[in-house]
């Protein structure tokens, strides 16, 4: 005993008709037919465990590799949008920039044609003559035209 000068009697365990707190409990030791059956139940539980966790290992590894195999394919995919993307913005940049010069040429082109129309918007409008006016003028033109010509010849 730790203490040499204990004096009281010292329980030495449950001992056969003692009273007890409810049924005794005497394990599966007679199904186990002593130590060597027990060692034979270990044994079997560990080999299932073993098994359950090499299953469990196997098909965490598998999820995990078809995860990565997945992955790969979805950033390859993304990457190929983010370029083709990229292509695209650069194309419609570059068209933006032609048509942003096309747009320039043209409203140039508009205001020369508006100059020269204004340049030659007196000369094509009427100049206060009626047609009967206008008619009479172009006759006495032509028949001074013609009294040219005639002096012309002779």
């Amino acid at each position: 005993l730790a203490n040499p000068d204990y004096t009281e009697p010292v329980d030495k365990g449950h001992k056969e008709g003692m009273k007890t707190f409810g049924e005794v409990n005497k394990g599966q030791q007679d199904l186990a037919n002593g130590v060597l059956g027990m060692l034979e139940v270990i044994k079997s539980d560990f080999a299932n465990l073993e098994a359950d966790t090499k299953a469990s290992e196997e098909s965490a590894s598998q999820a995990y590799e078809n995860f990565l195999v997945e992955s790969k394919k979805s950033r390859a995919m993304k990457n190929k949008k983010v370029e083709l993307n990229e292509a695209d913005r650069t194309a419609a940049e570059a068209k933006m920039q032609q048509d942003t010069m096309d747009l320039k040429s043209t409203k140039d082109e508009a205001a020369a044609a508006e100059r020269y129309y204004k340049e030659l918007e007196p000369q094509c409008l009427d100049q206060g003559m009626t047609f009967n006016e206008r008619a009479a003028a172009r006759k006495a033109e032509i028949d001074s035209l013609k009294d040219a010509l005639e002096i012309l010849r002779e």
